[in-house]
């Protein structure tokens, strides 16, 4: 298990939110990186920032990146994905990311 530091925030800006989650598997990171943009929902320039328990940076991506590659997923049984169609804004609870270890069920991405 690795401690990833999770921040949503505008350019220029300090994070808006920062939380740390403890992931099995490093393929799982993603599927956090969209609960959360789907849980804020996107505000311009918005982006995501991951942080490894060592501080190094792994993934910075756009908000609007990440809420794309949910409607693109072509998973069917991601819970992420079950979870968007519902979502309108802010606030809204966050979908279970990931119970697969980061590995869908259908085998459409894996590690």
């Amino acid at each position: 298990m690795t401690d990833f530091t999770f921040e949503y925030a505008q350019f220029g800006e300090a994070p808006l939110v920062s939380e740390t989650v403890d992931i099995a598997h490093r393929s799982a990171v993603w599927c956090h990186v969209e609960a959360l943009a789907l849980r804020l929902g996107e505000r311009p320039g918005a982006f995501i920032r991951v942080r490894d328990d060592k501080g190094q940076a792994v993934v910075r991506a756009g908000v609007a990146t990440a809420l794309a590659s949910i409607r693109t997923c072509p998973c069917r049984n991601c819970p992420v994905k079950s979870g968007a169609p519902a979502a309108t804004g802010p606030l809204v609870p966050a979908p279970a990311p990931c119970r697969n270890a980061g590995v869908c069920a259908c085998g459409a991405i894996g590690d």
